[in-house]
Formats: structure tokens, C-alpha cells, sequence
């Protein structure tokens, strides 16, 4: 009888570790209700085929514009208070932005230099030009990412803590895996790619990752520009038997807390805004 008595106690610890209070709940979904926040107003807007696609922040204003000036780009123009980019076939105008993102580079504008691509896309999912990742948050321009939630049958979430190293937000701790897609990377692509780099999961485990979401998230990343970004969200259950571990260097190590617990360090801060947010619908949806 004690033996079921202790197993019974254990049980309910792990329930009562994993419930969360109404209130903490009602600041998750504040959370994320001011998750896509809108360009500041003294930014400049660049505008596509007829819609604002990007805002770039006053310090860097002058520097485009002097570039406009002195290269007679065919792609880019001013009219008023917008850049305008020219509907040019994709690889020319890719090329055109390309080399504005070279200047930009010389000139210090563009932090966190990766030499990778990232692809804009229409609202029908077309590609119409595709740069330097980095320059993305130079103009403010939307990009995509994967962010996958690793969770136990005991109602536990994994969270990575990202490397001291890193150029965005180290030492803060983020969803087991997440990462930007780059130009010619589909998101299921993405997802086997980042669980096996961040975390070290196996092919076998990484596909059961679910799709289940979409969170859109816009801020202004100081001396970068605006993080204007779509978060494809998934969820994995991690067997009892897997331990993550890190690949590629960009994650020191993780963490395996109570549902209740991930929400504390979520409103504490402790989450890169980003994995903040996936992680807060997780919760929401969970409980």
C-alpha cells in the first residue's frame, strides 16, 4: 500500500509542477498578443509591387541615400517618404540588392555578416529577390524561421541555452531547436537541419516533429534594424530515453523543466523574445 501511496504522490507532483495559474496564462497570451509590434514612424518605408515590405531606421537613411545617388541603381529609387524597389525579374533585382548589401557592409551597416541567403516571398509564396541574411534586418525586411518545442510525456519542456558566442542574444535560453530557412530551403528541410545541428536528434525521432502554427513577430533589434519575422512552429515529443546534444557549437547546453517552471522563465525574460513566444503557445495550448 505505501508503495502506491508514494507512486500516487509522485504523480501528483509532476501534475501540480505542470499546472499553470490563470494569471500566469493571462500573461503568456499578452505575451503574445504584442509579439508583431509596428515599424517605428520616423523609419523609412520600402515599398514593392504596390505594398510596404520594409522600414529602414533613421541612422542608416543618409548612407542609402548617397548610394541611390552616386550608383544610379536601376532598382532602387525615392519618392517622397518610401524607397521604392523596382519590379525587376528576380535574379536581376537579387543582384541590384545584393550589391546595396555590399556597400552596406563596407560601411558597417550590416552586423552579423553570414554570408547566407534568405528569400523574400510574395503573398503567393514567390521569390522575388533573395540577399544577405544579415541586410534582412538592415531594411526590415520579413524572413522566415523554424522553431520546434521539445517536450516530455511528464509534461516537461527542453530549452537550449544558446553559446556565449553567439551575435544575437547569448546566453539566453531558447526552444530546443530554431533557426532562419535560407534561400533554397524548404521548412521541412529546415526543421531535420536545426534539430540535428542544435540538438543532436536523429533522423528517425526529428520527423515525428507536428506542425502546428505560425506566430508573426516584429521589433526593433538595437544597431541592427527591425526583426520582422514568420515563426513556423512544431512540437516534438522527446522519448525518455534522448538526451540533446549539441552539434555546431551555437548552444552550450540544455535544460528540462515542468511546464509551470518553462512559464516562470519565460515572463522572467530568461527566452530570446522570439523562442519566448513560440514557447508561451506551446503552454497556452498545452494547459
Amino acid at each position: 500500500m505505501s508503495a502506491l501511496a508514494d507512486n500516487l504522490q509522485i504523480l501528483r507532483n509532476i501534475v501540480d509542477m505542470s499546472l499553470i495559474s490563470a494569471t500566469t496564462k493571462a500573461a503568456l497570451e499578452e505575451l503574445l498578443e504584442t509579439a508583431l509590434r509596428p515599424a517605428p514612424a520616423d523609419w523609412l518605408g520600402i515599398r514593392f509591387r504596390g505594398q510596404m515590405i520594409g522600414f529602414i531606421q533613421p541612422d542608416y537613411i543618409g548612407t542609402i541615400k548617397s548610394y541611390i545617388e552616386d550608383t544610379e541603381t536601376p532598382a532602387l529609387a525615392l519618392f517622397g517618404e518610401h524607397l521604392h524597389l523596382e519590379n525587376l525579374p528576380p535574379f536581376l533585382l537579387s543582384q541590384e540588392l545584393q550589391d546595396l548589401a555590399e556597400f552596406l557592409k563596407k560601411e558597417g551597416l550590416a552586423p552579423g555578416w553570414r554570408d547566407e541567403s534568405y528569400a523574400w516571398l510574395d503573398e503567393h509564396g514567390h521569390e522575388r529577390f533573395r540577399l544577405e541574411r544579415a541586410v534582412f534586418r538592415s531594411l526590415g525586411l520579413h524572413s522566415r524561421a523554424c522553431h520546434i518545442n521539445g517536450y516530455t510525456a511528464k509534461q516537461e519542456m527542453f530549452l537550449g541555452m544558446r553559446s556565449p558566442d553567439k551575435a544575437t542574444d547569448p546566453n539566453m535560453l531558447d526552444n530546443l531547436a530554431a533557426g532562419g530557412l535560407t534561400a533554397d530551403e524548404t521548412l521541412q528541410q529546415g526543421v531535420l537541419r536545426e534539430l540535428w545541428e542544435e540538438a543532436g536528434v536523429p533522423v528517425e525521432i526529428s520527423r515525428q516533429a507536428e506542425p502546428v502554427g505560425h506566430i508573426h513577430v516584429r521589433r526593433v533589434v538595437e544597431q541592427k534594424g527591425l526583426h520582422d519575422e514568420s515563426l513556423y512552429t512544431y512540437d516534438l515529443l522527446i522519448p525518455d530515453e534522448f538526451e540533446p546534444k549539441n552539434m555546431d557549437g551555437e548552444v552550450s547546453g540544455f535544460i528540462k523543466v515542468p511546464y509551470a517552471q518553462a512559464a516562470d522563465l519565460i515572463l522572467e525574460g530568461a527566452l530570446t523574445p522570439d523562442a519566448a513566444a513560440v514557447a508561451a503557445d506551446f503552454l497556452l495550448r498545452k494547459s
